[in-house]
């Protein structure tokens, strides 16, 4: 069906087959760059966790049902049961294809709306190059099966509001459904969702009956998680706490953050820093305009609406929810910047020649350019100082690489760190491992190694009310030393404080010899 022309030009929508092509070609690629760039080991907090819990198929986190995935998890498991990698690179590959289905399901949009490959090529890499998203993409976590979701979402429901066929809304509302039994995030665009299906009934354009099935959908999508938490309350009897869980994590521990209407600057200006490096090229600029000028291109007034409130909440949420890795949770909304990003590049595409093609030349220097960037980013962050009183000092971790590089393949330390102190432990030995980032990491290395009698122990923390607790341990530690190899794994390798005990420093970790003389 045509649309209004614009510079003199019409354009129609596309076929099936020419978005296909495309989505399979921009799929294929996206999957082997990942691959190729994705961290094969051990892994520091978060993912060590997923990676822990996925292999010894503990489904529920200790800290509640909210941080419980089990839509990764069995995913994870899938990857596992199927013997084609090392465990950890196996897991950390269900990320790299969550993120590989995210660049081509906002490929597939973007060329649907706008019958423009190149705008859709140009928001699907602008996605896929994005430091957040590639760091994301190639380390075990949950966001970029998340942003696959989404983005299929965004497809599904913008087809439905220009063709009112209702399979693409039954397919929205799977979609949304099994975003939720992957993170909770997903329950932000429901209710645009839901808006959508009332409207429709209102005018008729959806039976009852039709809505109901979409019902049906959703909560099929969602069981791996609306499952689990009816499983817990049958189980406890308790609703009360089952649904703080689900909600906000174990005791609510999570609600302050949830709940938050009190942003903290401080993590905003990191999250807002973090998207000016995810982004150095022309996509914001092209959002703005997909944003103004949706119209011109042909886009439907119920599409730019869904679309944008969608947009809205996702960045309303996370601005104000406050935890120190803020950023990572902005991945929903780089997945509907890049749609939008696309629109307006199709927007300025259709403008003549002699205006778009040189936009087009610097839009396309500039993504080429962007992994460049990043390969230098450590190294200019490193000539800045940039953190100097926020290095971790973490054993064999080079911070500025770890944060600032976006491929997971550049960060070994964890693994480095894992093997090490297996190593100085041996069979039989004992790893105190003081920092809470690290262990899941260690422990899963010593499930690995087979080594008898290797015992792992997370170490007290150094707050006051531990402090007893944790001389305790050493003063077991000293006298273990004499039967046994003893590994402390400090949180920072230049500050063990090893109150009481003697140790031999190797590498970044120590051995403990015994008690202080």
């Amino acid at each position: 069906m045509p649309s209004a022309p614009l510079g003199g030009r019409s354009f129609s929508r596309p076929s099936a087959a020419y978005v296909l092509r495309g989505w399979l070609v921009v799929f294929a690629a996206s999957l082997a760059v990942y691959a190729a760039t994705a961290n094969r080991g051990p892994q520091w907090q978060d993912s060590g966790h997923f990676i822990l819990s996925i292999y010894t198929d503990q489904l529920v986190n200790p800290l509640g049902l909210a941080l419980s995935h089990p839509l990764h998890h069995w995913l994870g498991r899938l990857a596992l049961a199927l013997h084609f990698a090392e465990p950890s690179y196996a897991i950390t590959l269900v990320s790299s294809l969550g993120a590989a289905l995210a660049v081509a399901n906002v490929f597939g949009c973007v060329c649907y709306l706008t019958s423009s490959r190149a705008a859709a090529a140009f928001a699907a890499i602008s996605l896929g190059v994005a430091h957040t998203f590639w760091h994301l993409a190639t380390t075990t976590e949950v966001y970029t099966l998340s942003a696959a979701l989404l983005a299929g979402e965004c497809w599904c429901l913008a087809a439905f509001l220009r063709e009112r066929r209702r399979g693409f809304l039954w397919a929205a509302m799977l979609l949304n459904g099994l975003g939720l039994a992957n993170h909770l995030q997903a329950v932000l665009t429901t209710p645009v969702l839901a808006v959508v299906v009332l409207a429709a009934l209102a005018t008729r354009r959806l039976r009852w009956d039709a809505a109901a099935v979409g019902v049906l959908l959703w909560i099929t999508g969602s069981l791996p998680y609306t499952a689990l938490v009816a499983r817990e309350i049958a189980a406890t009897g308790d609703w009360a706490s089952t649904l703080r869980s689900a909600l906000m994590g174990e005791a609510g521990r999570y609600g302050q953050n949830v709940l938050n209407f009190h942003p903290s600057l401080r993590i905003l200006a990191v999250s807002v820093g973090f998207t000016v490096l995810c982004f150095p090229n022309l996509l914001i600029p092209a959002a703005l305009a997909g944003l103004a000028r949706a119209r011109s291109v042909g886009i439907e007034p119920a599409i730019r609406r869904a679309l944008l409130a969608g947009l809205l909440i996702h960045a309303a949420f996370v601005c104000r929810y406050s935890v120190i890795d803020q950023h990572t949770f902005f991945l929903p909304t780089y997945v509907l910047l890049a749609v939008f990003g696309g629109i307006g590049a199709a927007y300025v595409l259709r403008w003549p020649a002699r205006q778009s093609a040189p936009i087009a030349a610097i839009g396309v220097i500039l993504l080429a350019s962007t992994p460049v960037l990043y390969a230098l980013t450590p190294s200019i962050a490193r000539h800045f100082d940039v953190l100097r009183d926020l290095a971790r000092h973490k054993p064999y971790r080079d911070d500025y690489v770890y944060l600032f590089s976006p491929w997971g393949c550049a960060d070994r330390s964890a693994q480095i760190m894992s093997e090490e102190a297996l190593r100085l432990a041996g069979a039989g030995g004992l790893i105190l491992v003081e920092d809470p980032m690290a262990i899941e990491a260690i422990e899963f290395a010593a499930l690995r190694s087979g080594l008898a009698g290797l015992e792992v122990r997370s170490l007290p923390s150094r707050r006051p009310a531990s402090l007893a607790k944790r001389q305790q341990v050493f003063r077991e530690a000293a006298d273990a030393a004499a039967r046994r190899a003893v590994v402390l794994v400090p949180a920072n390798m230049d500050d063990p404080l090893p109150d009481g005990l003697a140790l031999r420093r190797e590498g970044d970790l120590f051995v403990v010899i015994g008690p202080a003389s």
